[in-house]
Order: structure tokens, then C-alpha cells, then sequence
């Protein structure tokens, strides 16, 4: 049976076959700190246009899975993983802006 960080690298290897080579390059250093950017950047145009939407309500969320990217890369030594998964969350907040 195979390690944890064996386990964990075939499954971004998976996940890495299905991106584009943009896509790849754009989350492969993704952040925490991207993400609130693009919340913020959200919430100033959606301001300007009167259309404010409660961005806060996924505040929760993002603080149990900046836990949870600490706990993997503590286990694993790298923060490799965790760039997967703040890169597809920011990617899906950019796809709300977009008309």
C-alpha cells in the first residue's frame, strides 16, 4: 500500500491531466489570499453596479479549508496540494463575474 504523498500526487496527477496548460500555470500557485482578492474584486463591482451580493457567507468555509491546506502541508511537507485547491476555487468565483 502506498503512502499518503503517494495517494495525494496521483490524485492532482489525475486532476492535472483534465486542465489546460493555462489552467495549470494559473493554479499551480494559487492562494488563499488569491481567492479573497477575487472576492473583493467582486464585491467592489457588484457595489458599483447596486447588484452587492453577501460574499461573507463563504467566509466559514474558506477558513475550514485554509485548515485544512495547513493539516496537508504539515502531512505532507509541501504546499503543492493546496495550490489545487484555492486555483479551481478562484477560477469558479472568476466564472461568476463573467456575464
Amino acid at each position: 500500500m502506498g503512502s499518503a504523498e503517494d495517494t495525494f500526487q496521483t490524485t492532482l496527477s489525475n486532476f492535472k491531466k483534465r486542465l489546460t496548460p493555462k489552467e495549470q500555470a494559473d493554479f499551480q500557485f494559487a492562494t488563499l489570499e488569491d481567492v479573497h482578492k477575487v472576492i473583493a474584486q467582486i464585491q467592489n463591482e457588484q457595489e458599483s453596479l447596486k447588484t452587492m451580493m453577501n460574499f461573507s457567507r463563504i467566509q466559514s468555509f474558506l477558513e475550514a479549508m485554509d485548515q485544512f491546506g495547513k493539516v496537508i502541508e504539515v502531512f505532507l511537507n509541501t504546499s503543492e496540494f493546496v495550490a489545487f485547491v484555492w486555483g479551481p476555487m478562484k477560477f469558479l468565483l472568476q466564472l461568476r463575474r463573467r456575464p
